[in-house]
């Protein structure tokens, strides 16, 4: 088999010989080789010669792309050391993963790998809930497709659709992060399809339903800031979960500018939103109240301008979902939540693009109102040359939707002139 001095570039190109599965064997640390395999398939292992019987083996340390060089040449080093003591390092791994748990796999994945995501406190409460609590105590040797499957049976058994695609997503790459580590040696995703196939959601609130809704939040049994984060998505066009973090930092009132840095947004895009008059009242409400609780609790004022029990967190957009579910009843078959046919926040993101397009708003600009990467870093034009921000547009955007949504909820006509016939 060839032998060479591998690096990143090798690893990246590198194919087998004459569509033969092919080893190539690293000359910096000895026994490390990459296989590359006919289908396209790349793993690092150890090849190395057993303590006890002197017998030759081999043990995977992870697929490529998913451990890099540089990782696999660190677990070589540390497998090659334990060798020198007369350990086994495949008998080694064979039983930590006899020893180790799903629920130990679970707890491992969000503390190194799903708390880096945006969306992290979601994935760990999903897989907590749905797979940690079903399946935990099955050890990862043992762990099935069909144990998987249960997982998956549990959330749609009750009615959860878009939840059991959810989970099933989080599985699937858990799985695969740890197949990656060399914590399992199969993808056992592998083929699994999607549970559920649902519709995208075309639910658009007309002028009488956000009226009516808007009307029912105050008797609504949920917080005053919840109703908040409900209105200024409304009002603004953003997810939920940018809304309900926002922190002070984030805020300019005096120049009504509210910036969602990189971190918080969904395309990794710092994201200027112009604050209408309606919505930086609504702000300047929630801050005099969170600064009154702070006092009576005596204790600092929370950087979020939407603080969570105790104020050490925000409060979290599957907080404010939940909170709008629990309004929703049942008469004579039919489903309501405030009044109107039952809706989301991300319905009211819609609502307001909606609208705004029906006032004459170019698609493009509302594109960037709402941050959508198809607008904002459709090519490599936008994304490396043009840096115009459409600052200007976005202003007038949301203040055309802020008047048009006044003139709703007072019950006037509410004839805002469609931007073309302005010009």
């Amino acid at each position: 088999m060839p032998t060479i001095e591998l690096t990143d570039r090798f690893c990246a190109a590198a194919k087998p010989i004459e569509g033969k599965q092919t080893d190539y064997f690293d000359t910096v640390i000895k026994g490390l080789s990459l296989r590359t395999s006919p289908a396209g398939t790349k793993a690092f292992y150890l090849n190395y010669t057993r303590p006890l019987d002197g017998k030759r083996a081999r043990m995977k340390l992870g697929r490529y792309p998913e451990i890099k060089l540089g990782k696999a040449r660190e677990k070589a080093r540390e497998a090659r050391g334990g060798i020198g003591d007369g350990q086994d390092p495949l008998v080694e791994k064979r039983a930590l993963a006899a020893s180790q748990s799903v629920r130990d796999l679970v707890d491992n994945y969000i503390a190194r790998h799903a708390s880096t995501k945006r969306s992290g406190d979601e994935i760990a409460r999903r897989l907590r809930k749905n797979v940690s609590d079903e399946v935990g105590d099955i050890k990862l040797s043992e762990l099935h497709r069909r144990d998987i499957t249960q997982c998956i049976d549990a959330v749609k058994d009750r009615g959860a659709h878009v939840e059991a695609n959810r989970i099933f997503e989080d599985i699937r790459a858990m799985v695969r992060w740890a197949r990656g580590r060399g914590d399992l040696d199969h993808n056992l995703t592998e083929g699994m399809k999607k549970p559920t196939e649902t519709t995208e959601r075309d639910r658009v609130l007309d002028a009488d339903e956000i009226k009516t809704m808007w009307a029912s939040l105050p008797d609504a049994d949920m917080r005053e800031s919840t109703r908040r984060v409900i209105r200024l998505c409304l009002i603004t066009g953003q997810r939920v979960g940018e809304v309900s973090g926002m922190s002070r930092k984030e805020l300019d009132l005096a120049k009504g500018i509210w910036t969602i840095p990189p971190e918080r947004s969904k395309n990794k895009h710092e994201h200027v939103v112009p604050l209408p008059s309606m919505a930086i009242e609504i702000i300047k409400s929630q801050l005099g109240d969170a600064e009154a609780l702070a006092e009576r609790k005596e204790r600092a004022v929370s950087d979020f301008v939407f603080p969570g029990p105790g104020a050490r967190a925000a409060v979290t957009g599957a907080a404010i979902a939940k909170a709008i579910k629990r309004e929703e009843t049942t008469k004579r078959g039919t489903a309501k939540i405030m009044g109107v046919a039952p809706w989301t926040c991300h319905d009211l993101r819609r609502t307001a693009a909606t609208h705004m397009e029906e006032l004459g708003i170019s698609p493009f600009v509302i594109g960037h109102v709402l941050n959508h990467v198809s607008s904002t870093r459709a090519s490599i034009t936008s994304r490396v040359y043009a840096r115009y921000t459409y600052d200007r547009e976005k202003r007038e955007a949301l203040e055309t939707w802020a008047d048009r949504l006044a003139g709703i909820l007072e019950g006037t006509s509410a004839d805002i002139l469609h931007l073309a016939s302005r010009r």
